[in-house]
């Protein structure tokens, strides 16, 4: 039957409560086991980081044989010339090979594929109850690989992608603060993206290599020395990587204070911690939290909390 969704295909990652986040603020739908999710928008997946492609569903069908036929049926009202067809089957549900899907249903198209340069990008989606097939309209530039290889880095920098996604949990932001900005993996995200970036951090050192970081990518942003626990700088959102050592109880005091002067500075905050601080949240003005946990290596735990200020 034809259909007028539009899915986007994402990461798969059990253990990454950041993907689902991420997918759910830019195109409204919460991906499957299979990473697949049906979604109310596909225009901003070019920024995302765990967001791979966005998928216009053209027909669907409960076997290929039965796709097969549904698209030869409407063949002729499908654009498809110099056309490549890939297969989205993770759990390997399909009798057939990848190979194999592409060619039926090549077959059953009208024009000349280009495998190499095509106009037209088909996708296949091997789901748990049916098949789709559509068209790819949106696809993630990655461009967050590029600021792997700043100049300046710490042992806690987060990665590129993960800086990425935190940016992309408030994508309606026009303006970011980053309080804690250390060596500005999150100020350099934001900036790419063309947002109004604002770094902070106590160390002079650190600020130094945020400043130095945009500047190599030629990326513009506001890069100060100062304490975040008594500094103003208002913004559409507060995205952040807190600092903590082996036990972030011995730094709950500063935590803390910096967590009550946000509150004042953004009405929408993103805050990473090595651990649920959802009582310090709602202790210093936040409400509506939502809790995503990024397990790492080495049992090692990242906890993303999203918010709102009840005080802005």
């Amino acid at each position: 039957m034809a259909s007028n969704l539009h899915v986007a295909i994402t990461a798969r990652g059990e253990r990454n409560g950041l993907i689902q986040a991420e997918a759910m603020a830019l195109t409204g739908g919460s991906p499957d086991a299979d990473g697949v999710s049906t979604c109310e928008r596909i225009d901003r997946i070019d920024r995302a980081a765990y967001v791979h492609r966005g998928v216009r569903i053209i027909v669907s069908a409960d076997t290929i044989e039965e796709l097969r036929d549904a698209i030869a049926v409407r063949a002729n009202t499908i654009q498809s010339d110099r056309f490549r067809i890939d297969v989205h089957d993770p759990e390997g549900r399909s009798p057939l090979g990848r190979i194999e899907i592409a060619i039926m249903l090549a077959d059953a198209l009208q024009e000349f594929p280009d495998l190499g340069n095509p106009l037209h990008h088909f996708l296949v989606i091997v789901g748990e109850r049916n098949l789709m097939f559509g068209e790819i309209e949106a696809e993630s530039a990655a461009s967050y690989r590029l600021h792997d290889n700043k100049p300046w880095t710490t042992s806690s920098s987060l990665d590129g992608r993960f800086s990425r996604a935190l940016v992309n949990l408030v994508p309606d932001a026009r303006s970011i603060l980053d309080p804690c900005c250390g060596a500005g993996s999150i100020v350099v995200e934001a900036a790419s993206l063309g947002i109004e970036a604002f770094g902070v951090d106590w160390k002079p050192a650190l600020a130094g290599m945020t400043h130095e970081n945009l500047a190599h990518f030629g990326y513009s942003g506001t890069v100060v020395q100062a304490d975040s626990r008594s500094h103003v700088q208002y913004a559409d959102a507060i995205v952040t990587d807190l600092p903590y050592g082996h036990a972030i109880n011995a730094d709950e005091g500063v935590i803390r204070a910096i967590l009550e002067q946000c509150a004042g500075l953004a009405p929408r905050a993103v805050f990473v911690a090595p651990t649920n601080i959802t009582t310090w949240l709602t202790d210093t003005g936040y409400a509506n939290i939502q809790v995503h946990s990024v397990m790492k290596r080495r049992g090692f735990t990242r906890w993303v909390h999203v918010a709102e200020s009840t005080v802005t």
